[in-house]
């Protein structure tokens, strides 16, 4: 059986083109010289810095966010509805960045967003869809129908559209190859073949379970998990994973909120106090998980969530 032929591209897809077919020619000797060649040439493309977008970034969670991604060595787009806020995260940075003004529920916002972070960087390698709202608080009877919309505009339309054009950029993304030292005996593993991104996008605790008096705010982190879930299987081939955080009580904004309009009967459940660990998140262990779950320490983590809620 002749021998397929072996392109002399060194572009990404070709490297990895390379490798598979020198498996298929049953060649070890070519393949450990094929695979010196493919570490030599993959790994010139990791000396790059990685860019993370962030929504949200002006505050809480997504700023903690935006400051880890720096400290891991990240470029960072900090966007917020709040533009002297994500300019006032953006001077915490330890990298290069730049601060967008976005308002995550007008789908021509969030597209100039993907288009000013590509502009300027190049590419998109994670996203932290963090941008959300609580709105008031009552029963659903009580509830305006306008409260309803507002909420479910920010926190499930605005994910489903940073998604849309997130994904939309990263579709078009050369893959990127990671450790392919470690992982030149393994061609099938994700971190060998490379990712075009991930992404992760803030759900909550009252996403897993019902929470009285904030139905809107309810509703949309469910409505977060099942975007998450479902844009992970339709691109999860092309290289792309989706996840979420569940997030909570954490010492941010709008946990503050959360108590301060919190009627008595909700006031133990939100008494940091009450907690099995007996405090309240800090938005900087939120961040953390979020930066684990964009990085490529978790590749065959996609569609799932991670719950952050301090033993509740």
């Amino acid at each position: 059986m002749a021998s397929i032929p072996i392109p002399d591209c060194t572009c990404i897809l070709c490297i990895y083109y390379k490798c598979t077919v020198t498996f298929s020619n049953n060649s070890s000797n070519k393949s450990n010289i094929l695979f010196s060649r493919c570490i030599s040439a993959t790994m010139a493309t990791n000396t790059r810095t990685p860019v993370a977008l962030v929504t949200g970034g002006g505050s809480g969670i997504g700023r903690a966010t935006a400051v880890r991604f720096a400290e891991l060595g990240y470029s960072c787009v900090v966007a917020d509805i709040d533009e002297p806020s994500a300019k006032e995260t953006l001077r915490m940075l330890k990298t290069p960045g730049i601060a967008v003004q976005v308002d995550v529920t007008m789908a021509t916002s969030v597209e100039a967003m993907v288009t000013a972070a590509v502009q300027h960087f190049g590419r998109i390698d994670c996203a932290f869809n963090g941008a959300g709202i609580l709105g008031a608080s009552g029963r659903i009877v009580e509830s305006p129908e306008d409260a309803f919309d507002r909420v479910m505009g920010v926190n499930a339309k605005g994910v489903w559209l940073c998604l849309k054009y997130e994904i939309a950029q990263m579709l078009q993304q050369e893959p990127v190859m990671s450790e392919p030292a470690r992982w030149a005996d393994k061609p099938d593993v994700c971190r060998f073949r490379g990712v075009r991104g991930s992404i992760v996008s803030a759900s909550s605790q009252a996403g897993l379970a019902p929470f009285k008096y904030h139905s809107p705010y309810c509703a949309s982190k469910w409505a977060v998990l099942g975007l998450t879930k479902t844009a992970a299987v339709e691109y999860a081939k092309e290289g792309i994973r989706v996840n979420a955080v569940c997030p909570g009580l954490t010492a941010t904004p709008m946990g503050d909120q959360l108590r301060e309009q919190s009627p008595p009967d909700l006031q133990g459940l939100v008494d940091p106090k009450n907690h099995p660990v007996g405090r309240q998140a800090a938005p900087e262990e939120v961040a953390e998980a979020v930066c684990w779950l964009c990085s490529d320490a978790c590749p065959f983590t996609t569609g799932e969530h991670l719950k952050i809620a301090g033993g509740l």
